[in-house]
């Protein structure tokens, strides 16, 4: 792999990796490569970008990640910068996506395609506003994915950040016999410091899938989750977390005291519980649901590591 600046803003970046994979000591050896070139420019009024990637069947690559193989695609961003003059915006950007990609595999293409706007505004505030027209190539089938985002994050207070985010559109359900859907997703974090020792972290997530051809909906998926973390001195801190997943209908508790005393030396001690919405039905022999929460289990651990240098 390698970089070459062709300007004070230009830039090409490339790579190449070959694997050659045996499964058994006796099966035969199979060849793969992963290639990519891409050219960047970036300055103040404006970025763009070109870029090609091509990943075979075979290719294998043990040493790292790899969420898909057997693609080819082609990719092109464009994005122009204003930034108004007397008003509450700094910048703003318009954001043009466009990526054509092979599915060697059904030989099939698919296609990613967006428009977005990019406000930064009132010192610290990000906003995002986008669309996009999409599908994907799943189990041999092409499904629609594009749809409508909206997000935004920042600083409320010095002590206070928070983040919004909204997407709704078409989606996938994932499956030996997948079909066209529609979803919606949500999420919500806020992020409370009030000095430098003491955090609290709330969250809240939420998915949802109905089926296309009938609106029926498939499930629906919120999740709560809160976290405080309290660092007593450098040596010492407490975590506590709480988190409840609706669709499962089950708690989680979970207590975290570490102490480091220098890098690589350190204890921990943790203590969880998981609790269900259930409760024991003697005509039944066996549990059934209940609004009421029953601890189903609960878990101790204690570590400790010493960094030990000659």
């Amino acid at each position: 792999d390698g970089m070459l600046r062709v300007t004070p803003a230009g830039m090409f970046q490339f790579n190449a990796l070959y694997s050659a994979t045996k499964l058994h000591a006796s099966s035969k050896q199979t060849p793969g490569y992963s290639a990519g070139l891409n050219y960047g420019y970036g300055a103040r009024d404006l970025d763009y970008s070109l870029s090609v990637n091509d990943i075979s069947e075979d290719f294998s690559s043990e040493s790292g990640y790899i969420t898909r193989t057997g693609i080819l695609g082609f990719a092109g961003l464009f994005r122009p910068k204003i930034y108004p003059q007397g008003s509450a915006f700094q910048r703003i950007s318009f954001e043009l996506v466009s990526a054509q990609m092979k599915d060697k595999y059904a030989r099939m293409w698919e296609t990613y395609n967006y428009a977005a706007i990019r406000p930064v505004f009132l010192g610290s505030l990000n906003a995002t506003l986008l669309y996009a027209y999409a599908t994907e190539v799943f189990s041999g089938e092409r499904f629609k994915t594009g749809g409508l985002q909206a997000s935004i994050s920042g600083l409320l207070t010095k002590q206070l950040r928070a983040t919004l985010s909204y997407r709704t559109g078409s989606a996938i359900f994932y499956s030996s016999s997948p079909y066209q859907g529609y979803s919606s997703r949500a999420s919500a974090t806020v992020i409370y410091q009030p000095t430098a020792n003491l955090e609290a972290n709330l969250s809240f997530v939420y998915f949802d899938f109905y089926r296309e051809s009938d609106s029926e909906r498939i499930y629906e998926y919120p999740i709560s989750r809160a976290k405080i973390t309290y660092q007593m001195n450098k040596y010492l801190f407490f975590r506590g977390i709480v988190e409840y997943n609706k669709y499962r209908r089950r708690m989680l508790t979970d207590f975290l005291a570490s102490f480091t005393y220098i890098p690589g030396t350190v204890a921990h001690a943790g203590y969880g519980s998981i609790y269900e919405k259930m409760e024991w039905d003697n005509t039944r022999a066996g549990y059934v649901n209940s609004e009421q929460f029953l601890e189903s289990q609960r878990g101790f651990f204690f570590k400790v590591s010493y960094l030990w240098r000659l």
